[in-house]
């Protein structure tokens, strides 16, 4: 190993801490698959592969790995790495997992963490080090929204270069391959290794036993009959609210048809609804397929859902870091409400593990009854793997980088991802049958769409919905008219900027 590698270790010790399209242009139909791939799962007589194609003879000679994460408790934490085996599911499968790579491929997996709230602390660490080619870090587990915006900027190595990374099989997402490979590279990567993928998709939670105190059917009939939809939704409201008497609405004491946010908890209606944003046509490029007239009649129906009864939703505005999420949850937790928009990252908390009314779980509902799908949006928080430039300068590393992601991924899949999607969400979190199946809905129907994940770039394009929400009324077609035109310039501006990565590339 290099001086200045050995130097970046040191370092990276005293730091460490403990862990998509409506209508437009010839277009191809993206490939929605869930992340955890399982559409994509190869087939070995007749059983799903869970073995990658690694050579057995790899040996890294003690080689560390280092990747650099953002521990944020509650989100991200015990993603890429935990202390120590506490006969907890999650986390003991995390351990057993490192500890399986490295000696595996006799390596050492260095897991430095940020503690923040901050998601560009890591892809600015990332950028610092390449730019001053210190070979600080290897791999960086960042935020999505950030990470693929980075990704513009030349900071990333292209993974479909590794000798060893195999995107086609399951534990990697083929539906974000999908979005994020361009022209036959792929600059950031999603694999069952990254449990975000899961707790960050969008769900709605209701109140069973509010529900029967008013004689309404639980929500699960209404999803298999296809009837569950925002006019259904708007429908309930009025059949829940209770003014404690004073006529104002309080967080505690009255109860509500739903709390929500008119911010974050908005954004699942893009692919709720399916109101999509960008495809890719029939060369593989990036086109505008949003169409402003299918958003504004959403946007008549949300404005609804949030106003149309007086009091009838509780709307918390956004607040920063994302803690309305946590009001919103704790409102539903003691009962102030018989329906709520959140992630499943919530259900997770004591509140609500140990709320003490019964509680289902359903998808975010469908525009109409003409829509035959249910669409989950991830919020863009979910982690991703990027590897840095800097690595390709080493002769080798970038295979070696690559076998280590394949094998952290592939173990993922066998291991991680059972202990968190079977064992903890569909076990121990779901109260009833009927919540299991639910959860295979709502992640088998993940929706990644590059409008959204690469936001900032599309100076910040979904955002504008979230605004109109807040305000309680439906400018969508004015305000949508100008932000289009410049989504536009900013997406070809986008592709530019790949288009000359790529062509300072020797492909492999």
């Amino acid at each position: 190993m290099k001086l200045t590698r050995i130097l970046a270790a040191l370092l990276a010790l005293l730091m460490l801490v403990g862990t998509l399209a409506a209508c437009g242009g010839p277009v191809e139909e993206p490939d929605t698959t869930a992340p955890d791939g399982t559409d994509a799962a190869t087939e070995t007589e007749g059983e799903t592969k869970l073995t990658d194609d690694l050579p057995d003879d790899l040996d890294y000679e003690e080689d560390e790995i280092v990747i650099l994460s953002r521990y944020r408790e509650g989100w991200t934490s015990g993603e890429i790495a935990v202390e120590g085996l506490t006969s907890e599911p999650v986390n003991d499968a995390v351990f057993e997992r490192n500890k399986s790579v490295e000696e595996r491929l006799n390596v050492k997996i260095n897991s430095v963490e940020e503690i923040t709230d901050d998601a560009y602390v890591i892809t600015t660490k990332a950028s610092t080090a390449v730019h001053a080619a210190t070979h600080e870090y290897d791999i960086i587990a960042s935020a999505c929204y950030v990470g693929v915006n980075e990704s513009i900027n030349g900071t990333f190595a292209d993974m479909r270069k590794s000798l060893y990374l195999d995107f086609d099989q399951p534990w990697w997402s083929q539906g974000f391959n999908e979005v994020v490979e361009y022209q036959g590279a792929q600059f950031c990567g999603l694999s069952a290794a990254l449990l975000s993928q899961y707790r960050f998709a969008f769900v709605t939670l209701f109140n069973k036993d509010l529900f029967t105190e008013v004689g309404q059917p639980y929500l699960y009939e209404a999803v298999e009959n296809g009837s569950w939809t925002l006019d259904k939704q708007i429908s309930l409201i009025p059949l829940f609210h209770r003014d404690n008497g004073n006529g104002e609405q309080d967080e505690e004491g009255d109860v509500y048809g739903l709390v929500s946010c008119d911010y974050v908890s908005t954004d699942p209606y893009w692919s709720s609804c399916m109101v999509d944003i960008i495809r890719k046509d029939e060369n593989g490029d990036y086109v505008m397929v949003f169409d402003s007239g299918k958003l504004h009649d959403v946007a008549e129906k949300v404005l609804r859902l949030f106003y149309e009864v007086e009091d009838g939703t509780y709307d918390y505005k956004m607040e920063t870091m994302n803690t309305e999420q946590d009001k919103i949850r704790e409102m539903f937790a003691r009962g102030g409400a018989a329906m709520a928009t959140v992630r499943i990252l919530e259900l997770e908390y004591d509140s609500i593990r140990g709320m003490e009314q019964q509680f289902g779980v359903v998808p975010m509902p469908k525009f109409d009854e003409v829509q035959t799908e249910y669409r989950t949006l991830l919020h863009d928080q979910f982690t991703v793997f990027s590897v840095l430039t800097t690595v390709e300068k080493e002769e080798g590393r970038l295979d070696e980088v690559g076998a280590v992601l394949e094998a952290m991924s592939s173990e993922s899949y066998k291991t991680v991802r059972p202990a968190y999607y079977e064992t903890t969400l569909r076990t121990k979190i779901a109260q009833d049958p009927q919540s299991a199946e639910m959860f295979d809905i709502i992640i088998d129907n993940i929706y990644i769409d590059a409008g959204i994940i690469y936001t900032i770039q599309l100076s910040t394009f979904h955002n504008y919905f979230r605004e109109i929400i807040g305000s309680g009324k439906n400018t969508v077609v004015s305000q949508y008219k100008s932000v289009t035109k410049q989504a536009e310039r900013a997406l070809t501006s986008m592709t530019r900027r790949f288009d000359r990565i790529l062509s300072g590339n020797n492909r492999r």
